[in-house]
């Protein structure tokens, strides 16, 4: 079967560089903007970091699916330092998006956890347990435990950032399953963007329906964890918690949230059917809908208490590192290719 083609994609790069410098630049001149730059950053962290994660457990669960997104997993990695560079303005920023950064109640542990030293100490750590695990995973230095150690480190990270870079937006609030959310996202987000790029380079999938299936699996765990959290605040009746799906049930933040459920709801019923699994093209739409999906959902539980200007920050910035993303993954993974063919065909 012919290979296609690897586009170049000046285009989406240069109108991508220009949609994110104006999202930035919105949020930085507009009060309360940068928040949405925040939104926007994690949801770009999310390609590099989700594709490690299922990277690793490709080593330790060998299948088809592996074989499929391997070199495209790698290729997601090399993202990392775009990832880490998006998220400085939010270092440099933070005291324009946090409360807790103005004199609050805090408890114990959120006077260490809430502070400036703490969270840039974890954004760095975080960032640059990505790199040094993505640089030994691609260069096959002791798979096995370094996948095995890295699926223990990196959760871990993921849930203290779930709670100190997003979470924290509302420091009453608390939620148990706040940090499994946070995983699901950055699965959802890397998983269905190297599916594109899986479907839209190289040689067809051999097995489109086992990507299909994987698709399907990880929907059904994201009605489970969005659903479970929302219940049990209800039915146990926490105010803080209550409150905080109530603000965000009201003007167009409830529309908001019916639009990315219908976004991941009406692919996850669809992919029932066995044809639509294995139909590169119905997975390529499926994909497409649900990478638009997390971002409303990005922005329904990150901006609500910010405002107009944060949500136009978020929508530019996303616009923006989205055409950036399209633009840099495929030279990332011709770059992957070329390095596992044998020399004299290079």
């Amino acid at each position: 079967m012919a290979r296609r083609p690897l586009p170049r994609l000046g285009v989406p790069l240069i109108a991508g560089a220009v949609l994110t410098l104006a999202g930035l630049l919105t949020a930085v001149v507009l009060p309360g903007a940068m928040a949405g730059w925040l939104g926007a950053a994690v949801l770009f962290s999310a390609v590099p970091f989700g594709a490690l994660y299922l990277e690793m457990m490709m080593r330790l669960i060998p299948g088809a699916w592996g074989e499929e997104l391997r070199l495209s997993t790698e290729a997601a990695t090399l993202l990392t330092p775009w990832a880490a560079l998006v998220f400085l303005p939010v270092l440099i920023g933070m005291g324009a998006i946090y409360p807790w950064l103005q004199p609050v109640e805090l408890t114990g542990l959120q006077q260490v956890m809430l502070s400036p030293a703490f969270f840039v100490l974890l954004t760095v750590v975080r960032f640059a347990a990505l790199w040094w695990l993505g640089a030994r995973m691609r260069r096959r230095r002791a798979p096995g435990p370094t996948a095995g150690g890295g699926l223990v480190l990196l959760p871990v990270l993921a849930l203290l950032a779930a709670f100190v870079w997003l979470m924290s937006l509302d420091p009453k609030f608390a939620s148990s399953a706040f940090g499994l959310q946070f995983l699901e996202r950055e699965f959802m987000v890397a998983f269905c963007a190297l599916l594109l790029l899986r479907l839209s380079i190289g040689r067809p999938p051999r097995r489109p329906g086992v990507l299909g299936g994987l698709l399907f699996t990880l929907l059904l765990l994201w009605a489970y964890i969005e659903f479970l959290p929302y219940f049990i605040s209800y039915s146990s009746n926490l105010p803080d918690a209550a409150k905080w799906y109530i603000e965000r049930g009201t003007d167009g933040w409830g529309a908001l949230l019916w639009t990315w459920g219908v976004l991941s709801g009406v692919p996850l019923f669809a992919l029932l059917f066995a044809k639509l699994r294995n139909s590169s093209v119905a997975l390529r739409a499926f994909a497409a809908a649900i990478l638009l999906g997390k971002a409303c959902e990005m922005a329904w539980v990150t901006l609500p208490q910010f405002g107009t200007p944060a949500v136009i920050a978020f929508w530019l910035s996303s616009a923006g590192l989205a055409l950036v993303g399209l633009a840099l993954l495929p030279g990332a993974l011709r770059r992957r290719i070329r390095s596992r063919m044998p020399k004299e065909a290079r």
